[in-house]
């Protein structure tokens, strides 16, 4: 396999700009460096998921949080996504794993010796994240016969479909990995790696049951946001969609579009459902939906949803320099809120549709 580091990786697309109010929101909330938001501040909307999902990634309801860890990685392994990888592998080092089981985890992740119910996780999550073709209830049989229960198979699929999110977010945007790959090497991070690791490891990695409350349960795609009740991770989900679609910088139509097309690429009847009725009240009718859907293009569509539509399709499978390049190219027809919030809708398209494959098929 492909060490991560020699994948091909643009120079990244946006150049940062600082916003130290929210940078100080960032740390104060997640307790994480701040340097990779300010490539994307400035849209509310976005910098409130920011800080929602990373919030939610650290804490878990019922999975541990090595086991949480290893799913990122083989979601991020499997994305091709050098930032996100590079960040978990350099806190593996600081919580003292050794360099050679790194590099054996990088080349094979699945080779190493994991007992049968992490094995059975792990499995899950490289399914979820390649949806080609989606799991179905066989997975989830699986699941439970490994010893999984309900509440433990949602936060694995909301864990995976985080780092889904995440590895597009840092990959379409060709966030720079350079300083994560370094990090463990360089002599503060080694000289004061044991004070680090004895932090890390007394941090609160637990959180409660959060059931939705009535208001939260409907919304856009709520079909979703209803099959992760009671984990927190559903809470910070049904703000971000309420967020995303009263957003102004993109139209709802290009947005439902966005959607529409990720869902009928992976295949998931439950978001394109919900997608193609905000497409109606847009003024399409169901014929041409679905032209649109089947050929990604149409006299219908102004020079912005031309670029939305072709964008949204790559996203579902990609290698990182040629999508990279995509954007470069979509940049031209695009504002840069414009781009950024392209990719952000693209990236939770991903993520909810892959999670909408899960809870329909439960």
């Amino acid at each position: 396999m492909t060490l991560m580091r020699e994948i091909d990786w643009e120079s990244c697309l946006l150049e940062p700009r600082r916003d130290p109010k929210f940078e100080r929101r960032f740390r104060r909330e997640t307790g994480r460096s701040s340097g990779p938001v300010s490539y994307f501040s400035g849209t509310s909307w976005i910098e409130d998921a920011t800080v929602w999902f990373n919030v939610n990634a650290s804490k878990q309801v019922s999975i541990e949080p090595q086991l949480a860890g290893l799913v990122g990685m083989i979601v991020s392994q499997d994305n091709s996504c050098r930032f996100c990888f590079a960040e978990t592998r350099a806190f593996l080092r600081i919580l003292g794993m050794p360099e050679r089981r790194i590099s054996r985890l990088e080349q094979d992740l699945l080779a190493e010796e994991f007992d049968a119910r992490e094995c059975a996780a792990l499995e899950f999550a490289r399914r979820f994240s390649r949806s080609n073709p989606p799991p179905d209830k066989r997975d989830l049989d699986a699941l439970r016969a490994a010893g999984y229960d309900e509440l433990q198979i949602i936060e694995i699929a909301s864990i995976a479909g985080f780092f889904v999110f995440f590895n597009r977010v840092t990959t379409l945007f060709a966030l720079p990995p350079y300083a994560k790959e370094e990090l463990p090497d360089r002599w503060v991070v080694r000289f004061f790696r044991p004070v680090i690791a004895f932090l890390m490891s007394r941090s609160d990695h637990t959180a409660r049951l959060e059931p939705l409350e009535p208001d939260e349960q409907e919304g856009i795609f709520s079909q979703v946001v209803l099959g992760l009740d009671g984990l927190p991770f559903a809470r910070s989900l049904r703000k971000t969609l309420d967020g995303m679609w009263a957003s102004p910088v993109l139209t709802r139509r290009a947005k439902a579009l966005v959607v529409a097309v990720v869902a009928r690429t992976l295949g998931c009847p439950l978001p394109e459902k919900e997608a193609t009725e905000s497409l109606l009240d847009e003024g399409l009718s169901v014929e041409q939906v679905d032209g649109i859907l089947a050929h990604l293009r149409s006299p219908l569509l102004d020079a912005t949803e031309k670029v939305v539509v072709s964008f949204a399709r790559e996203t579902v499978w990609y290698e990182p320099a040629r999508i990279q390049q995509l954007g470069r190219n979509a940049m031209q027809t695009l504002s840069r809120e414009e781009f950024i919030e392209l990719v952000t809708v693209a990236s939770v398209a991903n993520m909810i549709c892959r999670l909408g494959i899960v809870v329909g098929a439960r």
